[in-house]
């Protein structure tokens, strides 16, 4: 289980980061000097310039011309032309995520057991320092859904602490961002699996995201671990009860 966690955690991140690391700039200085990396900020008097490990300082007056790589640009398809900062310090977003995984564990048997897709509701805000990181809150909503070994059904509601890394966003409003989630997850059986359960609680929720924004429109894939436990109401046997799922959502920034 964590071995596919760990899988799927790390090959999002490393295609979110080389896909932005692909694109280049490079600048020529009036007395001839050239720098060639990625451009971190710019305005009207100061050019920031990521060249391998270091951030170098230009002054615009100093500047004979910045070119572009188109190649890598076409290549990647993430940045776009405008380069004009984007100063806002706090988002509210909504999304709508379909749940195309599901995997549902009581914890101390070998067997899994798979449930239906589903859909998520999710609301959440944000307030940026240093354009680049966020500490935000959040809460998501699911749909009810069955559990393929286990008569009845089951959902969580899930409120957490949410931290967000992001690119610094330009015009029209877009940037790419990596997201973790902690929190608690509200535990719910329904119909026939809410029989033979009494004491249901929640537990530990935690998640990983990446995603885009474009033009305020939002694109995430979430990977996340929900928890809760309840006792077996013919024996008072307490189960530990764990769901994982896979999420892509699509959603608005405010």
């Amino acid at each position: 289980m964590k071995k596919n966690i760990n899988v799927f955690i790390i090959t999002f991140i490393c295609l979110f980061f080389f896909s932005f690391m692909a694109y280049a700039e490079k600048i020529i200085m009036n007395d001839g000097t050239e720098y060639e990396g990625n451009i971190h900020h710019q305005d009207d008097n100061v050019v920031f310039i990521v060249c391998k490990e270091d951030l170098i300082k230009l002054n615009r007056s100093d500047i004979k011309e910045i070119k572009e790589d188109e190649k890598a640009k076409k290549k990647t398809g993430l940045v776009i032309d405008d380069t004009d900062v984007v100063e806002d310090n706090n988002e509210a977003i909504v999304q709508i995520g379909y749940d195309f995984y599901g995997k549902y564990l009581h914890k101390g048997h070998e067997n899994e057991t798979d449930s239906s897709k589903g859909l998520t509701l999710a609301a959440k805000y944000y307030h940026y320092f240093l354009d680049e990181f966020g500490i935000g809150c959040g809460i998501n909503f699911q749909s009810s859904r069955d559990l393929e070994d286990i008569p009845g059904e089951a959902y969580f509601v899930p409120a957490y602490i949410s931290l967000k890394l992001r690119s610094v966003p330009t015009e029209p409003y877009k940037y790419g961002y990596v997201v973790g989630n902690v929190g608690y997850n509200f535990f719910f059986p329904v119909a026939d699996y809410d029989t033979y359960l009494i004491d249901e609680k929640g537990g530990f929720f935690y998640s990983i995201g990446v995603g885009i924004v474009y033009n305020s429109f939002l694109f995430e894939v979430t990977g996340a671990i929900h928890n809760g436990n309840a006792r077996l109401k013919s024996t008072s046997y307490k189960i530990d009860i764990e769901y994982r799922t896979y999420t892509f959502s699509v959603g608005y920034v405010f």
